[in-house]
């Protein structure tokens, strides 16, 4: 394909994509507002944790995100923002290293600009660049890792690459618990690795393990300098600062999200983000590799061996991670949130099979050109069918998620701060069940997450529906809090889970005044997603004159619960 062609499929992958962040829906995650109470909170008190005065808990999943946000506070850069660019320019960096990977697997321009396309185009990384969490930064640093790894393995261990993939890898280690996963499989295929001075395959024969111990320990001593001080030292640091601060090595949300047994739920969530993103790339393998099937896996085996013990390594560390996922409850998979890091990686995969399909089948062109005329309009086909599923997906699907998401918290997690604010007195704690993100960061109150991944005691106390469940519903009352909000299924009274109920349930909760019942006119969320605030009605003995107008704005009467 010319160049002018190549150009206009670049063209078009980075024009859609900027339309369609420019014209998408402001939103941010619920999530997203933990980190922006706990990077206000380090700013402000030295300490990154939930509620300042307290036991500090470690209520999000990496350090590294965590502390370009509070940064970014320091330096008076407001945080919402902040979130959204780092998302953004995650976004388009991960566009430019699929590039450079495509092009170390050896893929030609033109598979490379459709690959690009493909990326730019796939309808769940839109969200992630605008959430305000931390995931499109970690798919970036993933990509990159991959993309030295395989320099590093191909020949091009210079000193600046070998500096550059060990801080890479401790910073996506420091990004995600699972980035420490990844990076600790990918420096052990990069030791015991052998490869070739020149980059062909000549350097990749199949050694023993005595052979690959020697190999590892020359490397070993080649970068040992760069392993202490770029990856060692700053992950030993942060470990040790982490566990003199919270006394444990993983964070509590790991605690929180722990399941009793083991699910298929993470498994049916990965072969649904594959069908959605890979499975015409992977039928386009199979259309350009199965005609000459014996020369196009020769031709794969001869390129990519050396290759082989990252790509391995990446394999043991998703089968390891998905693994854990089968234990844990994944409340937020939106936009196949957990996976999405993969995409670029498996579009390479599949770009890379492609081009040696295309290589083989030119080949043999002169021979059988109406069979290769054919493939080659059945792949464009699948390219487009591809396409289409991308922009329909964004169409009726994430755009609209964005929307009522965005609506719903506008109309009801907001107006719930707002009113807050404006009854309680700023030592007064609150309970927050099960969403504590924005509510807390708008009030600045002290606050029990009933969602549990910013408290120590209830990430470690899940309900069973048994008699020692009662120490966790006394655990709520314990600092007789001012208010509660509620999630609720109904727009009277508590309607959720077990424990939600028995919490509403308890003689304890009797002072408790339904006094704003919020809704939100969102599509997707109308029927089903209420947002109940209870106050103390000690507070509004002492408040009544503020109260009454500010609620009458935003709820109807409240009804009388049944008994």
């Amino acid at each position: 394909m010319s160049r002018i062609g190549i150009g206009l499929l670049l063209a078009a992958a980075l024009g859609y994509a900027t339309i369609t962040l420019a014209s998408a829906p402001w939103w941010t995650v619920d999530d997203a507002y933990i980190l922006f109470r706990y990077a206000q909170h380090w700013v402000e008190t030295g300490v990154p944790t939930w509620n300042p005065g307290e036991p500090p808990v470690e209520g999000y999943t990496g350090t590294l995100y965590l502390a370009c946000l509070a940064a970014a506070y320091a330096l008076g850069l407001p945080l919402e923002p902040t979130a959204k660019a780092i998302g953004v320019l995650s976004y388009a960096l991960t566009g430019l290293l699929t590039w450079l990977l495509l092009k170390q697997l050896g893929v030609g321009p033109f598979v490379r600009a459709w690959c690009e396309l493909f990326y730019f185009s796939a309808a769940s990384l839109f969200p992630h660049a605008l959430s305000g969490l931390e995931t499109m930064l970690f798919t970036a640093l993933l990509t990159a890792s991959i993309w030295l790894s395989l320099l590093t393995v191909g020949g091009a261990a210079t000193h600046g690459v070998r500096a550059a993939t060990h801080g890479i890898l401790a910073a996506l280690a420091l990004t995600r618990p699972e980035g420490m996963l990844f990076a600790l499989c990918l420096l052990f295929a990069l030791y015991l690795a052998p490869f070739s001075a020149t980059g062909g395959t000549e350097g990749a024969p199949t050694a023993g393990w005595r052979q690959r111990g020697a190999h590892g320990l020359a490397q070993l001593k080649k970068s040992f300098g760069y392993l202490v001080l770029l990856f060692l030292l700053p992950i030993a640091g942060v470990t040790l600062w982490r566990w003199s601060l919270y006394g444990e090595l993983v964070p509590n949300t790991y605690f929180a999200k722990q399941a009793p047994g083991f699910g298929i739920a993470a498994l049916v969530s990965f072969l649904n983000f594959a069908l959605c993103y890979w499975a015409a790339p992977a039928a386009l393998l199979l259309v350009f590799g199965l005609p000459e099937w014996e020369h196009w896996t020769a031709a794969l085996q001869s390129h990519y061996r050396r290759f082989m013990p990252v790509l391995l390594a990446f394999c043991v560390a998703l089968a390891v991670m998905v693994a854990e996922y089968s234990h844990s409850t994944l409340q937020m998979n939106y936009a196949h949130r957990f996976w999405i890091a993969l995409y670029p990686l498996g579009l390479s995969l599949a770009a890379a099979g492609v081009e040696h399909g295309l290589r083989v089948l030119q080949a043999t062109r002169t021979q059988r050109p109406l069979r290769f005329r054919r493939i080659q309009q059945l792949g464009l086909w699948i390219a487009f069918l591809q396409l289409a599923v991308h922009l329909g997906l964004w169409r009726w699907e994430e755009r609209k998620f964005l929307r009522d998401y965005q609506q719903l918290l506008r109309e009801e997690h907001a107006v719930a701060a707002e009113l807050l604010s404006s009854i309680l007195p700023r030592t007064a704690w609150i309970v927050v069940y099960p969403d504590a993100g924005l509510i807390p960061y708008r009030t600045g109150l002290p606050t029990i997450d009933g969602g549990r991944l910013n408290d120590r005691f209830l990430a470690r106390h899940h309900w069973s529906g048994k008699p020692q469940d009662s120490s966790i519903v006394s655990y709520f009352f314990a600092r007789t809090p001012a208010a509660f909000v509620f999630k609720s299924r109904r727009d009277d009274r508590v309607l959720l889970n077990p424990e939600a109920m028995a919490l509403s349930a308890d003689p304890r909760f009797q002072p408790y005044k339904l006094v704003a019942t919020l809704r939100t006119t969102a599509r997707r969320f109308a029927e089903s997603y209420f947002l109940l605030l209870y106050v103390h009605e000690r507070v509004l003995d002492s408040t009544a004159t503020l109260a009454i107008p500010a609620v009458a704005r935003v709820a109807q009467p409240a009804r009388a619960e049944p008994p």
